[in-house]
């Protein structure tokens, strides 16, 4: 089965995590014999890191215009194409895929949540094409759930199934020790804007009640938090690479969901699915669903208040470090890339390539 993947792209931050996430999926595509076409935007200044694909194919590009018809060719003559709702070139490459003769037309939505939260605002979310997402043999969301209806509903979609974020065990690994992210709680906020209720409830407020306790809070778009609460150190220029060092420099780690991610449910985060594969002790947030990906108790805390944040800090270390092994054991189980590609043959009901 030839497969055609557009709406990868390189570069650092969320594009660099996004590279790694889908280059493990795709390697685990052609090891199970699939011919993969991965049609990739190099990053910033056209720099784009190699990488080969056994038996397929790596297509990178700076300008969408110059590549699309040789994309369009590959589209046409593959059993599935795939287009990605992420990047710049996202509504040009659903277009594409949309319209071509492959066998199977699928857009992947790795930001369903978001999506809902603009289609009941009224308004069009700006990585999916205008008009709805009808024309599609297949609509993947990251999200699951009752949502899905409404997704459906909202998107004019003729099928919705989820594929849920996954890790890579080879890059989410355990980091070292480093006394400047050294604390008693950490949380990586990427954009804390989309976090406010969140960071207000499960991290201000229980830094405020332990005064002698340190939090760390890195990522973009920070509150004042030292106005907030003296305990609190702020790393706004955090370097997302260095994401294992601070969670191995924490005693527990608190994997937000974003406020639109907590309100649809259904949603494990890219943040969450890390901290667990990396070994973190992890207090999460509650949202509907939280208890299918990990269980609660046993592989994390969840917290539906603010005293069940402070409850957890409050936990022997051997008791949360047993906690974060267990959790670490179920994603490299069950949300690993080799897991989703299991998934995502089940799906499109691919043939061809060894079973798993």
């Amino acid at each position: 089965m030839k497969i055609v993947i557009f709406g990868l792209t390189t570069g650092t931050g969320h594009d660099a995590a996004h590279s790694l996430r889908w280059r493990a999926l795709v390697q685990a595509l052609a090891i199970r014999g699939h011919r993969v076409i991965a049609v990739e935007r190099a990053g910033p200044g056209g720099a784009a890191a190699p990488w080969t694909i056994p038996g397929g194919e790596w297509l990178t590009y700076d300008d969408w215009d110059a590549i699309a018809p040789e994309a369009a060719r590959q589209a046409d003559d593959s059993g599935v194409a795939l287009a990605v709702a992420h990047g710049p070139d996202a509504l040009a490459a659903a277009g594409l895929v949309r319209e071509s003769r492959s066998a199977r037309r699928v857009l992947y939505d790795p930001d369903a949540p978001a999506s809902l939260a603009a289609l009941e605002a009224g308004e069009g979310p700006a990585h999916l094409p205008a008009g709805g997402l009808g024309g599609f043999d297949l609509v993947l969301t990251s999200s699951g759930g009752p949502a899905l209806d409404a997704y459906r509903e909202k998107t004019g979609a003729d099928g919705v199934t989820p594929l849920y974020p996954w890790i890579v065990p080879e890059a989410h690994k355990h980091g070292h020790h480093r006394r400047a992210y050294h604390g008693d709680l950490c949380c990586v906020a990427p954009d804390a804007r989309a976090m406010r209720e969140g960071l207000d409830r499960f991290f201000i407020e229980p830094a405020q009640r332990l005064a002698r306790r340190r939090f760390v809070l890195a990522g973009g778009h920070l509150p004042d938090v030292a106005a907030l609460s003296g305990n609190i150190a702020a790393l706004p220029d955090f370097d997302l690479s260095h994401t294992g060092d601070l969670l191995a420099s924490a005693t527990l780690t608190l994997a937000l969901a974003r406020d639109d991610e907590r309100r649809v449910g259904w949603c494990p985060t890219d943040r969450l699915l890390e901290a667990a594969a990396r070994g973190a002790a992890i207090v999460s947030d509650r949202w509907d669903g939280v208890e299918t990906f990990f269980e609660p108790g046993r592989e994390i805390l969840v917290a539906a208040q603010t005293d069940d944040v402070t409850t957890a800090m409050m936990l022997p270390r051997n008791h949360l470090a047993d906690l974060g092994q267990r959790a670490r054991k179920r994603a490299l189980a069950e949300h690993s890339a080799e897991r989703r590609v299991q998934e995502l043959r089940g799906i499109l009901d691919l043939k061809g390539g060894g079973d798993d």
